[in-house]
């Protein structure tokens, strides 16, 4: 489990900043900055490279260039996967989500009880 928000490598563009931030944030119960860095490392520079090649692509309109961003984008998504952000991934690590009560539901909930 991460203590906060690890220092990330200096030469992280915009779009892997964005993902580091919010990888030690949303997975701090379950991402290990010991075990996990490597593959945060690894996801976060691929958003980078998505970035690129999408605005390649934008500027070409190569279909190579728009093959390349959707291999970079199945590759983070694998990459996401692997480290528990979906929700298959999440259950095969064995982490529950706590699913949020609405009033309604709390109070249906004891009437029920009663």
């Amino acid at each position: 489990m991460a203590d906060g928000v690890p220092d990330m490598p200096a030469d992280f563009g915009l779009d892997a900043m964005r993902l580091w931030e919010r990888v030690w944030q949303d997975g701090i119960t379950w991402v290990s900055p010991k075990s996990d860095m490597e593959a945060v490392e690894q996801a976060c520079r691929l958003a980078d490279d998505i970035a690129v090649a999408r605005q390649r692509y934008r500027a070409t309109t190569d279909p190579k260039d728009g093959q390349m961003v959707v291999k970079l984008d199945t590759a983070l998504a694998q990459a996401l996967s692997r480290i528990g952000f979906d929700p298959t991934a999440r259950s095969r690590l064995g982490i529950a989500e706590v699913k949020r009560v609405s009033k309604l539901e709390e109070l249906l909930a004891q009437r029920r009880g009663s």
